[in-house]
This record gives C-alpha cells, sequence and structure tokens, in this order.
C-alpha cells in the first residue's frame, strides 16, 4: 500500500509539471532602454538586444513622420514632448487583454503596449493625454479607455496643449448632450438604442462629433 501511494505521488506531481501553463519570460526590473521616440505615440527600445517599435495603446497624436501625410499641427509637439518624457529613460511595458489575438502587434508588425517610465513609474500614454498632446484613440477597446476620455475632457476644459488656441465658445444644449459608443465602432447611440449596451461608454455628443463618429441612423442621437 505504502508503495502505491509512492507511485500516485509521483504521477501527480509529473502531470503538474507537464500541465502546468507556461509563464511568460518577466521583463528586466530596470525596464528596457529607449533608442530613439519615433512620433508622439510611437518609439523604439531594445528589447531582448532588438530594436523593437512600440505604439502606445490608447492614443493618437498629431502626425509628424507619415510618408503619406503632411506634418499636422502640432505634430512635432507632440513628438519633442515624448522625446522629453523618455530621454535617457528606460520603460516597463504593459499589455492589454484586447490584443492579444494579434500576439500584442498591430498591422505594421509594432508592439502595442502601455509604457511606464521606469525611473518613477510615470504612465506614459495617460501623461501624453493629460498635457493635451494627443486624444483618446476610441477606435478600438481597451482597458484605460473611459479614463483616457476623461483626461482628454479635462485637457480640452484647462486649454492645454493642442487644445490651447481653441476658441472659448460656451457649449450648447446638444453639445452637453450624453450618447453612447461601443469603444471599436464609428457611431454614437442614445442610451435606449438597441445597439447600446452595458459595455458601451457614454461621452458628450459634441466629443464624439469631434472624434469623426457619426449619429446612428436608427436612434438618430
Amino acid at each position: 500500500m505504502k508503495y502505491v501511494l509512492i507511485a500516485a505521488l509521483l504521477i501527480i506531481i509529473l502531470l503538474g509539471l507537464f500541465t502546468c501553463p507556461q509563464r511568460q519570460p518577466l521583463q528586466p526590473q530596470e525596464g528596457y532602454q529607449v533608442v530613439r521616440v519615433v512620433d508622439g505615440d510611437t518609439f523604439i527600445c531594445n528589447i531582448n538586444g532588438e530594436d523593437s517599435r512600440v505604439r502606445l495603446i490608447g492614443i493618437d497624436t498629431p502626425e509628424s513622420v507619415h510618408p503619406n501625410k503632411e506634418v499636422e499641427h502640432f505634430g512635432l509637439e507632440a513628438s519633442d514632448f515624448l522625446k522629453q518624457l523618455l530621454k535617457g529613460q528606460s520603460v516597463l511595458l504593459d499589455y492589454d487583454q484586447a490584443n492579444s489575438a494579434s500576439n500584442h502587434k498591430d498591422r505594421y508588425g509594432r508592439i502595442l503596449a502601455y509604457a511606464y517610465r521606469a525611473s518613477d513609474s510615470l504612465f506614459i500614454n495617460a501623461e501624453i493625454i493629460r498635457q493635451g498632446y494627443g486624444h483618446a484613440y476610441t477606435r478600438y477597446p481597451f482597458r484605460h479607455l473611459e479614463e483616457f476620455l476623461k483626461y482628454e475632457r479635462d485637457a480640452r476644459m484647462q486649454g492645454v496643449g493642442l487644445w490651447a488656441e481653441m476658441e472659448d465658445t460656451p457649449p450648447t444644449v446638444a453639445d452637453s448632450v450624453i450618447v453612447y459608443f461601443s469603444g471599436n465602432g464609428k457611431k454614437f447611440h442614445r442610451e435606449n438604442c438597441r445597439y447600446t449596451t452595458n459595455k458601451s461608454v457614454p461621452i458628450p455628443r459634441s466629443e464624439a462629433i469631434s472624434k469623426g463618429m457619426e449619429p446612428c441612423k436608427i436612434c438618430k442621437p
């Protein structure tokens, strides 16, 4: 009986070794060294001896190096701001489950990540929006979506960064109406619309329009 128990225990241990999920390799505690900044929302860092492009999740800054577009208003300023944040720095990268199917890369092969400055844990993605150097990128869902939208609203109200030159006109009633969008959709809806779900994100109508969204043709918000 004693040998039977020992054999059973060995089998359980072996099964555990072969069936436990493999953990992803951890990044170094000091982070990855930043090589250079490409533009306001993209930079290159050294990962395991290779230069890798990182596209910051959830933000969109004016273009400054697009091959088919002219430099957009405030594009150079956004790029310079990211350079200030990351000059001589290392970063810790975090990922979003929403991008797991693509192995956390976009169609250009860039790594999609949240970046934290290793020296002081500054959340780079959020800081860009807080300081008015970019928009919350609402085309695809991500876990900080509502948080980033709030940062953008605050930056608009404070008139910082790219919002500094906006005319200070009082909002109309229509501007302040709250509508809903799904995070990856291009239309916004009323609260009682059949396309509004418990995952839809509330946003002022004027803000939805400024992001290029269109009103739903069913509920006509």
